[in-house]
């Protein structure tokens, strides 16, 4: 494995139960022996999501030891080869005890779908804090962005943005409800703007335009104004 190294937070002795009760195989990944601990395949996806050193270490991103993803998640999985774990930050301080891993290669499930992403069964969705915005996210009053991907938050992150992301366009609800998920709860949102951006199939997937429109009116019923934003590549050709 490869290492990537920064100055360590001050609070991470503390940070693995500040946020509650964590499993013990996540809270071992977050222990010092894995700081660096990023296999090549791993580090080079980063790399191409353009983030630094820096941001990856900041938000303890690492890879997962094959033997200890079953463990870890609660299940087998005897097609993925390796996993890179992105730990959930706790906006009073630590992490969630929510292991999220991106597998690889990527699985495909019944239908037919590819699944880059797994967490452990049952756990529901939970909004992802980039640790390098979390103070302009919870205390801030100017733009709040939304994405959908722990990558790309940490990306908007590192480039001085207020961030949050979500795992999936439904990402920002519980299955049967339309209101925001808890998480939200901690964000001040009234009168605030918020930019959502969606992934590229925005414009030609109803299932997806339906899902960010639903966002947009939760958010809207918060007192939030939100608007959906186009990257250059995702605008109509």
């Amino acid at each position: 494995m490869l290492g990537v190294h920064s100055e360590r937070p001050r609070d991470v002795a503390a940070s693995a139960g500040a946020g509650g009760a964590v499993n013990r195989y996540l809270e071992h990944l977050l222990s010092r022996v894995y700081d660096g601990a990023l296999a090549p395949e791993h580090l080079a996806d980063l790399r191409k999501s353009g983030l630094t050193d820096e941001t990856i270490a900041a938000n303890f991103v690492r890879s997962v030891p094959p033997a200890m993803l079953p463990r870890l998640l609660g299940f087998d999985l005897p097609g993925v080869r390796s996993a890179l774990l992105f730990p959930f930050r706790a906006p009073a301080g630590g992490f969630m005890d929510f292991p999220r891993v991106k597998v690889f290669p990527p699985l495909v499930d019944r239908d037919g779908h590819g699944l880059k992403y797994l967490q452990p069964r049952g756990s529901g969705p939970r909004l992802y804090f980039p640790v390098g915005s979390m103070r302009k996210v919870l205390e801030g009053d100017g733009a709040l962005w939304i994405c959908e991907g722990e990558k790309k938050g940490l990306a908007l992150a590192q480039r001085g943005l207020a961030a949050v992301a979500i795992a999936g366009v439904e990402g920002w609800h519980i299955a049967g409800s339309r209101e925001l998920l808890p998480d939200f709860d901690t964000i001040p949102l009234e009168a605030r703007v918020i930019e959502v951006i969606p992934d590229g199939d925005y414009q030609t997937n109803p299932n997806v335009t339906r899902a960010v429109r639903r966002l947009g009116e939760a958010l809207a019923a918060r007192g939030a104004r939100p608007r959906v934003v186009l990257l250059p590549r995702e605008l109509p050709r």
